[in-house]
């Protein structure tokens, strides 16, 4: 398989540190460093996220990964850049557990648009965390994944898979994940960096995604391509 070009900067882990320790996370054991995204890193993101927008391919610019990102030192800064640099069509968004989220970060966040969703879970910080976004007009809608629609994260962790059948959203249709450390990724559950095809400084036209190790124990379907590499 030649493999497929990269179209969309879609996730940017700005930090693999996290506040919580859920079992249901490769977090806690994360096989690499724990780290804030340098801001060179950041800027190079930015940058070939812009360069996806203009050929219009890049429609939302996620900035979450494995860790919370909430806990970046740059956090609010980040998304102001976001925001400036992409424009006001593009989606910034993001996922976070809410134990950071007050009135005081949701107002800071405000100018800037994002979409975000809170995970239940710690429902006793989640829940005002959740008021505070509302209030400003932030929330995006909550998160029960881990209940009702759970993944074992392609068998990383010990956990019950009950999450709708559905296709991988990634390889095919050029999304990835750049990493704390500036790796470039081929989709966002991976948690050792086992899918890594380049790096956020390298010319990342020239590389190409494929199937890779996670694939063979992952819930999502890869069925698809290989319909694409019959008829090819």
């Amino acid at each position: 398989m030649v493999g497929y070009p990269i179209t969309s900067i879609h996730q940017v882990e700005l930090t693999s540190r996290c506040n919580l320790r859920c079992r249901y996370c490769p977090s806690p054991h994360l096989p690499r460093e724990k780290m804030d995204m340098v801001h060179e890193h950041y800027l190079m993101a930015l940058g070939w996220a812009s360069h996806y927008v203009r050929r219009g391919t890049q429609r939302e610019f996620n900035v979450a990964g494995i860790g919370e990102s909430t806990l970046h030192p740059r956090f609010v800064e980040y998304v102001a850049m976001a925001r400036e640099q992409l424009g006001p069509d593009v989606d910034i968004v993001l996922a976070t557990n809410g134990l950071l989220v007050d009135r005081a970060l949701a107002r800071s966040l405000k100018p800037y648009r994002p979409r975000i969703w809170v995970s239940m879970h710690r429902p006793e910080r989640a829940g005002p965390a959740v008021e505070a976004l509302k209030a400003e007009g932030l929330l995006s809608g909550v998160s029960a994944d881990p209940s009702i629609a759970a993944i074992d994260w392609a068998g990383q962790v010990k956990w019950h898979t009950s999450h709708a059948p559905s296709r991988c959203a990634w390889i095919d249709t050029g999304r990835v994940m750049v990493m704390a450390d500036g790796r470039v990724t081929t989709c966002c559950l991976d948690a050792s960096g086992s899918g890594v095809v380049c790096n956020i400084a390298d010319d990342i036209t020239k590389a190409r995604l494929q199937p890779y190790k996670l694939c063979e124990t992952c819930s999502y379907s890869l069925d698809h391509l290989k319909v694409q590499e019959a008829a090819a």
